[in-house]
């Protein structure tokens, strides 16, 4: 019976029947938990549950359209994957064709004398009475094992099977204990009479009761009762409207504007993105640092006078919240983490070497951007990541910032593209959602092309900066299409999502906006020395993200607005490199600094390639390496023979590290070879002064350190490689003369290690903290030595701001006018 039914099922959500002998059966062999086993360790969360049941009551639905019922549903025969996927096993009760009478002479019926075929504490009221059994009996199941998931607790369990069957047969299921979400859904699972039951599985979402403003539902006999009482009341206010209704205008919720002040000696932190209202309205978090340059995330009830900092957060970015408001989700430390509000301490989920956004959605999945490339979902509860969106030449190289949309599959997320800078795509968890999801060649639909912002939805609107002005557009949520014109929200917002440090700062929900008034142009170059001491600027304030000085010191390239730039150190001027209206990054110098290489997609590239211009200016770019791959330039050796670079998004190995010979060679003419390629991710080589070594970070460990490797030159292979960092490093550089390496850390302290080549190996001496606050932006390096090693042209933290957030209640409002 059981091959039979198996056998006529193909459903990711149903174990897979290989081969059927005489006497034996080769099914799939399905890793982790029974739901039996995850439900002894506690109540699971009801979001984790639904994602659970759905995927339950899809395997059932599939069975039931092939006329197959399983009649021994319960959660000894679910088990859930390490990544969060569900499986359904153990047909062996299952009975296929139309409803038959059992009898006790049924083979299917006895398994011992007297016992009914099935779990006791399972069974519908009519097969516990071997009458009909058809797909209902599933259905009953299902609500049984909903039940006890959201509880923990048996619904029927009594001390014996006969206990328990006759508490099926008697008595009305109590369903308190179950949250509120889902006790319609678990009546009209549990519906004794069969014929009153829910029809089939593919209903079950739509009995899902919506909790977001209701209050404690009352019980049926008080529900009688209030109908008479609210028909009665409804007549005369009904009267008194009606005369009222033309005597006085409507009553309308007006727009109110507040500010939201920062606790004493705090200033909000640019470098890790915006703040986050909860979903209930009621709660903002937000990153701040200290005095000290501490930074931590911090929690400010809107109707509150003071602030919580949130212990085990330093140094935590982009937080966003739960549908429920009572976790948070950041990225810290290289992995993706939640923490409840309530307490706790902070639980890793996933790495995340540089987070760029993440979103949760009602069903407990996480969609999350781990390092500019293809975006992840992952179990709220935790489990295996795997990729929901595609990189390649049309989809961009690297996705962030994801938002789901209200039915919790589909999501938008902001990506770069061929022929725009960056758009608004729509992606989604299933890939059989068609047309609406995906434009004619397959990739994720583009909904807004060359924008400044990611997006969000809230309310029927989607919102995102323009310039440096908020907009509102309406958009229908269920068609996926625009219905409206975009209008103006909020001025003065800052306008570049460049990196994290950019991010507009704004957050709305439950018809509550919060935003932060600002201006990119607030970074500049600062001169520190080893303490961290202010020495004095370069050039004016901007938006510069990454630089790297020149071989005499006394130039610094950088990257502003999409564009290179040059600054004069002695004079603090400040030269255009480039102008092309596509951005150009990364920018390094050669090392007799003639030569400017950098990365950027012109028109036809698929992806950023390498380009190189005279640091005179004397003749335009050219165009000197392309493949299918983002590149990041990172070090020239030397004698300028070679250019280590970094590749991001490889479907296989993620982020390598390449060195291409002849660089200022001919162009085109030199074929690169992989330095250091592995299942990790590699990235920012810098070579060492003399040549003979690489510097670079890997997240082999499980995050990111700091290595250095011999550079055995063509063909000479890898040596073995020496790790510098301690307790994770990122952003590695030499000093002139060799004798140190800086990285940062974490915490984002700058590290000064001893370095000394011995018989072919490199001795690590002491390694100390300098000083804090080390910004870290987009793909590039954000400070860079003097040639001593005493002072450190940075990237200043002027991005740091004590001004108060606004907040906008019922902003919606505002639109009407």
């Amino acid at each position: 019976t059981e091959a039979r039914a198996v056998a006529a099922l193909n459903h990711p959500n149903i174990c897979t029947l290989f081969d059927v002998g005489p006497d034996y059966l080769v099914m799939e062999y399905i890793e982790g938990l029974t739901l039996a086993e995850r439900i002894k360790q506690g109540a699971i969360p009801l979001g984790e549950a639904l994602v659970i049941a759905k995927q339950i009551a899809n395997a059932l639905e599939a069975a039931h359209e092939k006329g197959i019922v399983h009649r021994d549903l319960k959660p000894a025969n679910v088990k859930i994957r390490p990544d969060g996927s569900v499986k359904v096993l153990d047909f062996g009760l299952a009975k296929a064709g139309e409803a038959q009478e059992l009898t006790a002479d049924s083979p299917t019926m006895l398994s011992v004398a007297g016992m009914i075929m099935g779990s006791a504490g399972y069974m519908s009221p009519e097969q516990a009475r071997g009458q009909v059994v058809d797909k209902r009996a599933d259905i009953w199941a299902f609500g049984v094992v909903l039940y006890e998931m959201v509880t923990a607790k048996r619904l029927f369990d009594g001390a014996t099977v006969t206990d328990s069957l006759a508490a099926i047969l008697t008595k009305d299921p109590d369903l308190t204990l179950a949250p509120e979400k889902v006790r319609r859904l678990l009546g009209r699972c549990l519906e004794k009479d069969p014929n009153k039951r829910l029809r089939g599985m593919g209903d079950w979402a739509e009995l899902l009761v919506d909790t977001e403003h209701l209050a404690a539902a009352p019980s049926r006999s008080r529900l009688r009762m209030a109908g008479w009482i609210v028909a009665a009341v409804s007549i005369m206010f009904a009267a008194a409207l009606a005369v009222i209704h033309f005597r006085e205008k409507p009553f309308e919720i007006p727009v109110t504007r507040l500010s939201l002040d920062l606790p004493e000696k705090l200033q909000f932190s640019r470098a890790n993105g915006p703040q986050a209202i909860s979903p209930d309205g009621r709660l903002v978090v937000f990153s701040a640092i200290s005095a000290e340059g501490q930074s931590q995330l911090w929690l400010r009830p809107l109707d509150g006078l003071t602030a919580q900092a949130l212990s085990g957060t330093d140094e935590a970015s982009l937080p966003f919240w739960s549908p429920d408001s009572k976790t948070i989700g950041f990225f810290g430390g290289g992995k993706l983490k939640r923490m409840d509000i309530a307490g706790g301490s902070a639980t890793p989920l996933a790495d995340a070497p540089i987070g760029r956004g993440g979103t949760w959605s009602q069903e407990g999945i996480i969609v999350f951007a781990p390092e500019g490339a293809a975006l992840q979902q992952i179990p709220a509860s935790g489990g295996t990541p795997r990729p929901v969106t595609r990189v390649g030449p049309k989809a961009g190289t690297h996705h962030r910032f994801p938002w789901f949309l209200p039915d919790g599959r589909h999501f938008l997320y902001l990506g770069d593209g061929t022929s725009t800078i960056d758009s608004i795509r729509l992606g989604s968890l299933d890939s059989s959602l068609g047309d609406l999801t995906h434009d004619s060649s397959g990739e994720d639909r583009i909904l807004l092309n060359t924008v400044d912002s990611f997006a969000v939805y809230t309310q029927g609107y989607l919102l995102w900066v323009r310039g440096t002005t908020l907009v509102a557009r309406p958009f229908d949520a269920k068609r996926l299409a625009f219905t409206g014109d975009p209008v103006p929200v909020a001025e003065s917002l800052q306008n570049t999502v460049t990196s994290i440090s950019e991010a507009p700062k704004f957050s709305v929900a439950a018809g509550v906006l919060v935003y932060e008034k600002g201006n990119a142009n607030d970074l500049r170059l600062t001169w520190r020395d080893r303490t961290g001491k202010p020495l004095g600027t370069v050039g004016d304030s901007g938006s510069l993200i990454n630089m790297h000085f020149s071989p005499d010191r006394r130039t610094v390239v950088g990257t502003y607005r999409g564009d290179i730039w040059l600054y004069d150190v002695l004079r603090g001027l400040q030269t255009r490199f480039t102008s092309d209206p596509v951005n150009d990054g990364t920018p390094v110098w050669s090392p007799d600094g003639r030569m400017i290489v950098f990365r950027s997609k012109r028109a036809g590239d698929v992806s950023d390639n390498l380009y190189r211009k005279p640091a005179d200016g004397s003749r335009n770019e050219e165009l000197f390496h392309a493949d299918n791959l983002l590149k990041i330039p990172a070090s020239f050796s030397p004698d300028g023979k070679y250019l280590a670079y970094f590749t991001v998004g490889d479907p296989k190995t993620g982020n390598d590290i390449w060195i291409l010979p002849e660089p200022l060679g001919t162009p085109r003419a030199s074929k690169p070879w992989p330095f250091m390629r592995t299942e990790f991710n590699e990235g920012y080589p810098q070579f060492s002064p003399d040549g003979h070594w690489i510097a670079f970070q890997s997240n082999e460990s499980g995050r990111n350190e700091v290595y250095v490797a011999p550079f055995l030159g063509p063909g000479g292979g890898q040596g073995g490689k020496r790790r510098v960092s301690a307790a994770g490093g990122t952003l590695a550089r030499w000093r002139v003369d060799g004798k140190e390496l800086f990285y940062v850390a974490p915490d984002r302290h700058l590290m000064a290690a001893e370095m000394s080549p011995k018989n072919g190996s490199m001795e690590v001496g002491k390694v100390e903290a300098l000083f804090g606050g080390i910004l870290t932006l987009g793909n590039g390096l954000t400070y860079d030595a003097s040639a001593d090693g005493q002072r450190f042209l940075v990237i200043n933290q002027a991005g740091e701001t004590g001004e108060p957030l606004t907040v906008v209640q019922n902003w919606t409002a505002g639109l009407k006018k």
